[in-house]
């Protein structure tokens, strides 16, 4: 079994790998974080820590994602007195910064002998860049972060049976589970399949026990914030319970809208140009990698007797499990953000195995040439410095931000639309996926479900219409798009019993100009509170 502190290596690497990390974060955070808003995505988790500010609790009080994140930002935002945008992009890239020491420590821990000082500080900062390029967008670097720390947590198990080693991993999955259920389920099954694995190698059980209860132990400590959520405030517990049973109901049909696999051989290269061409096929590869990689690194691992495993080998297994499992993220719906999350281990193997095979520049070049086509697409700055997207900007929080330019033609009209009715910016309905403009107006929104994006049984909608009837919006912002141009998940198809209130007693504003949104106005006769 291998330490993983202790030496004066390791800790010349961890000063090294706190200096890079955080210094790479930092210019990428600085250089980046002007560019790209989202209303839907960004505002889901922007809105929320400004909910949880004002003393709200996430999946009671709206519907919200696991609380890890929201806690995180909140408390963040809180010390810095800057609920804003730049208060919401501050908080991730501290958790950022976090994450990508981790991702840059372990690769130093695995290859510290091999390493001379100069050569360290260079392979820093190479993977420090390259996890960065990859922790798009920045909001869902909870995700993306996590899933470094379930990297961390297999290599504990993997390197050591102690059981304070074993309860320091389990703590990291019950915080990894705070950040998000699906957290917790992926970083259960790593830890067995790599346990598994490990007992197939050496053939000895009987030492797992002490190890297991100590893991077991410090998963329900990392996990107790949830705990005491539920303590602090009354019905949280229950309100989890039922999204629990939910999406165990959900999961027969799909956890997400599912979207084909950009496989590589699908680029149409005369369709859009060669460079985009080049993007599409990188972002391919990485589909094709999530698989093709952790398993080959797992059969070489088969080969190779216990005895000689050394760090390398510790963190190529861990990450080849961990793989596996995550890559049942990116399939789910094949898109970008989803890769990124799951593209993680993939690239802790190939930062390692370009050490252990001597070929560090051709390998750290390749892999950031490659990463640098497959986001660069969906990263604001890439895409409109190199690849001439056009974006357009808006003053947000004295910021001035650059996106695209049909997210500041939202906020623009939303806020010309708002400001011709006394109070509607205060009291409004945006519907189904712009959370974002809650978040920009400071107001909160007036029923449970802040994205709606599936379908809602008459009784759930019922409920939230009882909600609006209790003080009912002054206007109301209605996006009626088909999302993944499927007619079928329209708004007024997937939530009819809502979209019927809304037309029964709004009047549809004829007369204000919205490139993508319907403006509808309260109804005289309706009664307000």
């Amino acid at each position: 079994m291998h330490a993983m502190t202790g030496s004066p290596s390791s800790h010349r690497n961890l000063l090294i790998t706190l200096a890079c990390g955080i210094g790479v974060t930092l210019c990428w955070f600085l250089l980046t974080w002007r560019y790209g808003l989202d209303l839907a995505d960004e505002g889901y988790y922007w809105y929320g820590s400004q909910r949880v500010l004002r003393g709200e609790a996430p999946i009671r009080d709206f519907l919200a994602y696991d609380i890890g994140r929201y806690l995180w930002a909140a408390a963040i935002m809180f010390v810095m007195g800057d609920e804003g945008i730049f208060g919401a992009h501050s908080a991730a890239f501290v958790y950022q910064a976090l994450s990508v020491c981790v991702g840059t420590w372990l690769t130093l821990w695995a290859l510290r002998a091999r390493l001379s000082p100069a050569r360290a500080i260079g392979f820093a900062v190479a993977v420090a860049l390259i996890l960065n390029l990859w922790a798009t967008p920045y909001y869902k670097v909870y995700d993306y972060g996590t899933c470094i720390l379930i990297v961390a947590m297999t290599v504990l198990i993997l390197t050591s049976r102690a059981p304070a080693r074993w309860f320091g991993a389990g703590v990291i999955l019950g915080l990894a589970a705070v950040m998000g259920r699906n957290h917790g389920v992926y970083g259960a099954a790593s830890a067995l399949l790599a346990l598994g694995f490990m007992l197939l190698k050496q053939g000895k059980r009987g030492e797992v026990l002490r190890p297991a209860l100590a893991f077991i132990g410090g998963t329900v400590l990392g996990f107790s914030p949830t705990f005491l959520m539920g303590l602090a405030k009354p019905g949280f517990l229950d309100a989890l319970a039922a999204g629990v049973i939910e999406h165990v109901h959900s999961v027969a049909s799909a956890t997400n809208i599912p979207l084909p696999v950009p496989w590589p051989w699908h680029a149409e290269h005369g369709k859009n140009g060669w460079v985009l061409w080049a993007c599409d096929v990188a972002k391919g590869l990485g589909f094709l990698a999530l698989l093709l990689v952790p398993v080959l690194t797992l059969l070489s691992m088969l080969r190779k007797r216990i005895a000689g495993f050394t760090e390398p080998h510790y963190l190529l297994t861990a990450s080849a499990c961990v793989g596996l499992v995550y890559a049942h993220y990116a399939y789910s719906r094949a898109d970008l953000v989803h890769l990124a999350l799951s593209v993680v281990p993939v690239l802790l193997i190939l930062f390692c195995c370009s050490m252990l095979g001597r070929a560090v520049l051709p390998v750290a070049i390749g892999v950031l040439a490659l990463s640098v086509l497959a986001v660069g697409q969906d990263t604001m700055i890439i895409n409109s410095k190199l690849f001439g997207r056009t974006t357009k900007s808006v003053v947000i929080d004295g910021s001035t931000m650059h996106t695209d330019p049909f997210i500041v033609d939202d906020i623009l009209d939303s806020q010309r639309a708002l400001a011709t009715v006394p109070g509607a910016q205060a009291n409004f309905l945006a519907v189904p996926n712009l959370p974002g403009l809650y978040a920009i107006n400071r107001s909160r929104m007036g029923i449970w479900e802040i994205y709606a994006l599936s379908h809602r049984d008459a009784g759930f909608e019922q409920a939230e219409v009882a909600r609006l009837a209790r003080v009912p919006p002054k206007m109301v912002l209605l996006s009626d798009h088909a999302l993944d141009d499927q007619p079928q998940l329209r708004y007024s198809v997937i939530h009819p019993v809502t979209y019927q209130w809304i037309v029964d007693h709004y009047e549809r504003e004829k007369r204000t100009p919205m490139a993508e949104l319907e403006v509808y106005v309260r109804k005289q006769h309706m009664p307000a509170q």
